[in-house]
């Protein structure tokens, strides 16, 4: 997946090493796509922080809780000072409409997958 193909007609966010894009829990109202830098996905326990993994320019994050109106499954935090390009829910969820009802009921089995492996690793 290219930025190139995401960018156009999308406003852009600029962060700074370890600042925090969103939240656990938070409400989502966008996806992104990181254009520079690298993003980690960060599940939060009680006793620490788990990295689920860092992501860098041309992959997108923030789509999990687009896909059903769900919360943010995990914490968001800029790796290095990174650019992101912001996908508004309204356009995301424009796509997932215009997916057939197989493709629908795919993404929604491969996010309840993405769900259930992060709770394991959390365990």
């Amino acid at each position: 997946m290219s930025a190139s193909s995401f960018e156009e007609g999308l406003n852009c966010l600029n962060y700074q090493t370890g600042q925090v894009i969103f939240e656990e829990g938070d409400p989502a109202n966008s996806a992104f796509m990181i254009l520079s830098g690298s993003v980690m996905i960060v599940k939060r326990t009680q006793a620490e922080d788990v990295v689920l993994t860092t992501l860098k320019a041309n992959q997108a994050f923030g789509e999990l809780a687009l896909i059903d109106g769900t919360r943010r499954s995990a914490t968001a935090i800029a790796a290095v000072a990174t650019k992101l390009a912001v996908v508004p829910a309204a356009r995301f969820q424009a796509k997932m409409d215009a997916l057939d009802p197989f493709m629908r009921a795919w993404v929604q089995f491969l996010k309840h997958r993405i769900l259930d492996l992060s709770s394991r690793v959390t365990e």
